[in-house]
Protein backbone atom coordinates (compact mmCIF):
# COMPACT_ATOMS: atom_id res chain seq x y z
CA UNK A 1 0.00 0.00 0.00
CA UNK A 2 1.21 3.75 -0.63
CA UNK A 3 2.56 5.41 2.13
CA UNK A 4 -0.43 8.13 3.10
CA UNK A 5 -2.82 6.21 0.84
CA UNK A 6 -5.17 7.18 3.67
CA UNK A 7 -4.91 10.47 4.22
CA UNK A 8 -4.64 11.01 0.24
CA UNK A 9 -8.11 9.31 0.65
CA UNK A 10 -9.49 11.89 3.74
CA UNK A 11 -8.20 15.09 1.30
CA UNK A 12 -10.25 13.55 -2.19
CA UNK A 13 -13.46 13.38 0.44
CA UNK A 14 -12.72 16.76 1.91
CA UNK A 15 -12.68 18.08 -1.65
CA UNK A 16 -15.92 16.60 -2.93
CA UNK A 17 -17.28 17.55 0.74
CA UNK A 18 -16.39 21.13 -0.65
CA UNK A 19 -18.21 20.58 -4.14
CA UNK A 20 -21.34 18.98 -1.34
CA UNK A 21 -21.19 21.84 0.92
CA UNK A 22 -21.57 24.74 -1.41
CA UNK A 23 -24.24 23.18 -3.64
CA UNK A 24 -26.43 22.52 -0.37
CA UNK A 25 -25.15 26.23 1.08
CA UNK A 26 -25.56 27.87 -2.16
CA UNK A 27 -22.07 28.79 -1.50
CA UNK A 28 -21.27 28.60 -5.55
CA UNK A 29 -17.94 29.63 -5.13
CA UNK A 30 -16.92 27.27 -2.49
CA UNK A 31 -18.49 24.59 -4.99
CA UNK A 32 -16.69 25.55 -8.08
CA UNK A 33 -13.15 25.68 -5.82
CA UNK A 34 -13.62 21.88 -5.72
CA UNK A 35 -13.74 21.87 -9.88
CA UNK A 36 -10.89 22.52 -12.10
CA UNK A 37 -12.66 25.21 -14.42
CA UNK A 38 -13.36 23.26 -17.66
CA UNK A 39 -14.59 20.18 -15.65
CA UNK A 40 -17.50 18.48 -16.96
CA UNK A 41 -21.01 17.10 -16.00
CA UNK A 42 -21.86 14.90 -18.28
CA UNK A 43 -25.11 12.79 -18.41
CA UNK A 44 -27.14 10.97 -21.42
CA UNK A 45 -30.45 13.20 -22.16
CA UNK A 46 -33.05 10.39 -22.47
CA UNK A 47 -35.48 12.64 -24.65
CA UNK A 48 -33.21 14.07 -27.10
CA UNK A 49 -31.28 10.22 -27.05
CA UNK A 50 -27.85 12.25 -26.71
CA UNK A 51 -24.86 12.77 -24.54
CA UNK A 52 -25.73 16.23 -22.70
CA UNK A 53 -22.46 18.03 -21.63
CA UNK A 54 -21.26 21.10 -20.04
CA UNK A 55 -18.72 22.68 -18.05
CA UNK A 56 -18.84 23.70 -14.24
CA UNK A 57 -18.61 27.46 -15.23
CA UNK A 58 -21.58 26.92 -17.58
CA UNK A 59 -23.37 25.99 -14.88
CA UNK A 60 -22.23 28.65 -12.51
CA UNK A 61 -25.74 30.72 -11.02
CA UNK A 62 -26.34 34.20 -11.69
CA UNK A 63 -28.70 34.57 -8.95
CA UNK A 64 -29.37 37.23 -6.74
CA UNK A 65 -28.82 37.28 -2.63
CA UNK A 66 -32.34 37.12 -2.81
CA UNK A 67 -32.91 34.79 -5.04
CA UNK A 68 -30.32 32.64 -3.40
CA UNK A 69 -32.04 32.87 0.52
CA UNK A 70 -35.27 32.02 -1.53
CA UNK A 71 -33.40 28.92 -2.96
CA UNK A 72 -32.14 28.04 0.52
CA UNK A 73 -35.80 27.95 1.75
CA UNK A 74 -37.63 26.05 -1.47
CA UNK A 75 -35.10 23.44 -1.39
CA UNK A 76 -33.83 20.74 0.67
CA UNK A 77 -30.83 18.79 0.00
CA UNK A 78 -27.91 16.45 0.80
CA UNK A 79 -25.12 14.53 -0.68
CA UNK A 80 -23.46 11.73 1.11
CA UNK A 81 -20.24 9.94 -0.32
CA UNK A 82 -20.91 6.32 -1.37
CA UNK A 83 -17.73 5.11 -1.96
CA UNK A 84 -13.94 6.24 -2.62
CA UNK A 85 -11.05 4.64 -4.75
CA UNK A 86 -7.26 5.83 -5.44
CA UNK A 87 -4.61 4.92 -7.48
CA UNK A 88 -1.60 7.23 -7.49
CA UNK A 89 -3.01 11.03 -9.03
CA UNK A 90 -6.29 9.89 -9.87
CA UNK A 91 -9.35 9.23 -7.74
CA UNK A 92 -13.89 8.17 -8.40
CA UNK A 93 -15.88 9.20 -5.63
CA UNK A 94 -19.71 8.00 -5.84
CA UNK A 95 -21.70 10.47 -4.49
CA UNK A 96 -25.88 10.51 -3.22
CA UNK A 97 -27.73 13.07 -3.48
CA UNK A 98 -31.36 13.85 -2.45
CA UNK A 99 -33.52 16.80 -3.38
CA UNK A 100 -36.56 18.15 -2.46
CA UNK A 101 -37.91 21.29 -3.87
CA UNK A 102 -40.09 23.10 -5.90
CA UNK A 103 -43.10 20.15 -5.85
CA UNK A 104 -40.90 17.42 -6.44
CA UNK A 105 -38.27 14.70 -5.21
CA UNK A 106 -35.01 13.78 -6.80
CA UNK A 107 -32.28 11.43 -6.28
CA UNK A 108 -29.22 11.86 -8.06
CA UNK A 109 -26.48 9.86 -8.41
CA UNK A 110 -22.31 11.60 -9.60
CA UNK A 111 -19.78 9.44 -10.09
CA UNK A 112 -17.07 11.95 -9.72
CA UNK A 113 -13.37 11.28 -11.16
CA UNK A 114 -10.81 13.66 -9.60
CA UNK A 115 -6.90 14.11 -10.52
CA UNK A 116 -4.46 15.79 -8.24
CA UNK A 117 -3.11 18.90 -10.10
CA UNK A 118 -0.09 20.78 -8.21
CA UNK A 119 -0.45 18.25 -5.09
CA UNK A 120 -4.30 19.77 -4.95
CA UNK A 121 -7.27 16.96 -5.45
CA UNK A 122 -9.59 18.51 -8.05
CA UNK A 123 -12.54 17.43 -9.42
CA UNK A 124 -12.34 17.16 -13.59
CA UNK A 125 -15.46 15.08 -14.45
CA UNK A 126 -18.66 13.43 -13.21
CA UNK A 127 -21.40 11.41 -15.21
CA UNK A 128 -24.08 11.50 -13.29
CA UNK A 129 -28.29 10.06 -13.14
CA UNK A 130 -30.62 12.17 -12.18
CA UNK A 131 -34.10 10.12 -11.32
CA UNK A 132 -37.75 11.79 -10.18
CA UNK A 133 -39.04 9.66 -6.92
CA UNK A 134 -42.34 8.90 -7.14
Amino acid sequence: MESGAGEEIERVKQTVQNYVDGVVGFDFQKGESAWIPDGLKICYDTQKKKLHTVTILETRSDLSPEEIESGRKKVSQSGTIQAVDRTGDAASVKLLWHYEGEGEAREITDYILLLRINDEWKIVAKVFDDRVLD
